[in-house]
């Protein structure tokens, strides 16, 4: 026999006050550098080796996407036709395809890649940059002084946005990506104040979002030596017409990119999403985007110019600090700025820097800034600055069973089609005690799509609510080993399995199927009560075939209902209730003849006769 009614109750419903306020959908991913996946002093089957590492630590952590920078400094890591190969690959072809081949790499393990894009920061002046080739795009002071270090294509310049974004689409067209991530989306920081001699690595190593005292300083007091004019639109020429101020002009022409890119991507790719990493801080304080490098990115959240916003939230370290900048200190918070792209649906997900935490000494708080960013309903998941850092720190299989200790979805993108796929087959072969064998069959091959892999121990389980053991993006049957702990091993667990399309609409469940070491029942049996007649109790025993609604019922001998012992969806399998010949108030029945009845969506299976002595 393998269950007590009585027991399984119990536990189910322990097992449902665990999972309030849980839910299985929350993007989790980290940054990748280039320099975290490519090394011009390695060879090819070493740098490949090193992608296999970073997907594999994501997944270990639980992670369900990859930030993976593919474009720096106005140089490329893929083919392109627009851009010579980058520092990292020694300014030649690597030997194999590093966007290629990570995107491979990553849905073989069921994680999104986004190729992270750095727009105008192209500070390389390796022939065939942009730098290179047009140097008149590089942005001037207010004297018309060009920039020598760090250098940035002008925003403002038509020609600088439509070759960026023919090397964007590029991307788009030429790669299966998940998303297209965009970095340096915005202004230049500098002044001719700290123009100086840099280093080509040193360029490289800079990273957006990060500022010095005294760069910021130069912000505040140098505004003449800021680079944010070009040679179509300098200083001496006043405001460009039909704008009321250079301030104004400076974030339409961002954002002009910015839609422009978005439009384009929806033309031929819908299913791509296109993401920034904007700075922290919205529109307050020293450093911020709207106002210092006139990045409006409260503005592209909620017109939809963005389908994913990632802020970089580097400069808090504390859940406080995390909740203040969020929503608990307006106006110096997000939240007030951005109600209707929360309202929309689209992913606002939280950006930690991983390696201010560990400068700081405080690297354990990332579990009290990740649980207190998830408590916040608005809040969509997170992605981590750095990849390089987490792996220092070997924080992978950490994260893995401690603050992500399981696997979760990714959210339905809010422009998705009403097109719903159809539900895959699911098969089950017991291998052994401890190992299920599951065989995902998708009803739709001729294109690739989400397969994700369903367990739990509750007989009204859904795809909202039931834990996903694995995610898989394929075409062909897909096989999961589910290995199962010394205690798993007692519990009888529901599967069963979803496809979801490239846009995370996912189909309805698949069939149920069932683990269990013993033979499931062929059909509902109600068997004769033990002992009978009896005195102070008797045990019925019952078995169904199939997951159902089940009701056994005691009644009188003239039909009146006396007592209902089960009313519950059950598990196929064998189970034992009790009758202490009482009513549903608990009272001690009369001796006599009763009936007791086994139903299913109010159809009676079967009905026996018992004998009640006292």
């Amino acid at each position: 026999m393998r269950h007590n009614y009585f027991q399984l109750l119990i536990f189910f419903i322990i097992f449902i006050q665990a999972l309030t306020g849980a839910g299985n959908m929350e993007f989790r991913s980290t940054w990748v550098i280039t320099w975290n996946h490519i090394d011009r002093y390695k060879n090819p089957g070493q740098n490949m080796n090193t992608v296999r590492t970073i997907m594999d630590n994501h997944v270990a952590a639980n992670m369900n996407a990859v930030i993976f920078q593919v474009r720096q400094s106005g140089t490329a890591y893929y083919e392109s036709s627009f851009e010579p190969w980058g520092y990292y690959s020694g300014y030649q072809y690597p030997g194999y395809d590093p966007l290629k081949f990570a995107i491979e790499e990553a849905h073989k393990r069921g994680l999104e890649l986004h190729a992270w894009f750095n727009v105008f920061q192209t500070s390389s002046t390796t022939a065939g940059t942009p730098a290179a080739l047009h140097p008149e795009w590089i942005c001037r002071d207010q004297s018309g002084n060009t920039m020598t270090s760090y250098r940035s294509v002008s925003p403002g310049l038509k020609d600088v946005r439509d070759y960026t974004l023919d090397v964007a689409m590029e991307i788009v067209n030429n790669y299966d990506i998940d998303g297209l991530h965009l970095d340096y989306i915005r202004w230049n920081e500098h002044t001719n104040a700290n123009q100086r001699l840099v280093t080509r690595e040193a360029e490289l190593k800079r990273q957006d979002g990060f500022i010095t005292t005294e760069e910021l300083e130069n912000l505040n007091t140098n505004l003449s030596g800021r680079y944010l004019y070009d040679y179509l639109h300098p200083y001496s020429s006043g405001i460009p017409e039909g704008f009321n101020s250079w301030e104004e002009w400076w974030r339409w022409s961002v954002t002009e990119f910015v839609s422009t890119l978005h439009d384009s991507i929806q033309f031929v790719k819908p299913h791509v999403k296109l993401s920034a990493a904007v700075l922290g801080k919205y529109n307050w304080s020293g450093w911020q985007g709207y106002g210092t490098v006139y990045q409006d990115a409260a503005l592209w959240y909620n017109e939809g110019y963005l389908d994913h916003i990632m802020p970089m939230h580097y400069h808090w370290i504390s859940a406080s600090g995390f909740l203040d900048m969020l929503e608990q200190n307006c106006p110096e918070c997000w939240k007030i700025f951005i109600q209707p792209g929360i309202a929309s649906g689209r992913p606002f997900t939280v950006g930690p820097g991983s390696y201010v935490l560990e400068n700081n000494n405080v690297w354990n708080n990332h579990g009290s800034i990740v649980n207190a960013c998830r408590g916040l309903e608005w809040v969509d998941g997170f992605q981590f600055f750095s990849y390089g850092t987490w792996n220092d720190k070997s924080y992978f299989n950490a994260a893995g069973q401690t603050i992500f200790n399981d696997k979760m979805k990714i959210s339905q993108n809010p422009i998705a089609g009403s097109k719903v796929p159809g539900a895959p087959i699911l098969t089950i072969n017991p291998i052994d005690e401890f190992h299920n064998e599951l065989v995902i069959y998708p009803l739709e091959t001729h294109k690739q799509n989400w397969l994700i892999t369903y367990r739990s121990t509750d007989p009204t389980a859904t795809k909202e609510t039931a834990d996903i053991i694995n995610i898989n993006f394929s075409s062909d049957p897909v096989t999961v080993i589910d290995e199962l702990s010394v205690l798993d091993t007692s519990n009888i667990f529901l599967y069963f399995a979803t496809m979801a399309d490239r846009f995370w609409t996912e189909s309805p469940p698949s069939n149920l199927v069932f683990s269990t070491n013993d033979p499931l029942p062929e059909k509902a049996v109600l068997f004769q009560n033990y002992p009978n007649p009896f005195n102070k109790f008797t045990k019925i025993k019952f078995s169904i075939s199939k997951l159902q609604d089940i009701k056994l019922v005691i009644l009188s001998i003239d039909g009146k209902l006396i007592n209902t012992l089960v009313n519950d969806k059950l598990f196929p399998g064998d189970y034992l209730t009790i009758w202490h010949g009482n009513n549903h108030m608990d009272k001690e029945q009369s001796s006599g003849i009763y009936f007791y009845s086994l139903k299913s969506n109010n159809q009676i299976i079967e009905t026996r006769k018992l004998l009640y002595v006292k």
